[in-house]
């Protein structure tokens, strides 16, 4: 099951959550909402992850690395062929490496691969580092 979101004329940065876990999704969301910050949306089934990336426009995709149906490479794939989506930073999540593994900058497929973040300050650092108005040159 999608959550819905609010077509809000906000200039906040819109970050996508594409994730089979539905408690990691909404706890994801509902720490991006209290930041005031960004406009967050999340997607359970990742079948309709281009759907909804085509409806929402974000400005970042934070997609789990596996799930049931469609991978994440799978989704990141079909969010680079859609010539509206394409330049759109996609990170990895996944329970499967540690935050030290992860330092040496890890990437699948061309994208960064992150551990899922386990508190509201490492999950706003690792948005600020990969939305494109605020990363690193």
């Amino acid at each position: 099951m999608n959550e819905p979101f609010a077509n809000e004329p906000n200039e906040k940065p819109r970050i996508l959550i594409v994730d089979h876990n539905s408690q990691f999704a909404r706890t994801t969301r509902r720490l991006l909402d209290q930041s005031g910050n960004y406009i967050a949306c999340t997607v359970i089934d990742p079948r309709r992850a281009l759907e909804t990336a085509r409806s929402f426009k974000p400005d970042l995709v934070l997609v789990d690395l596996i799930m049931p149906h469609v991978d994440g490479p799978e989704v990141a794939a079909q969010l680079e062929a859609d010539w509206a989506l394409h330049g759109v930073p996609i990170v990895f999540l996944t329970a499967l490496i540690t935050a030290e593994e992860a330092k040496d900058g890890r990437r699948v497929y061309g994208h960064r691969i992150l551990p899922k973040p386990t508190s509201n300050s490492e999950l706003n650092k690792l948005v600020e580092q990969n939305l494109p108005c605020c990363a690193e040159a």
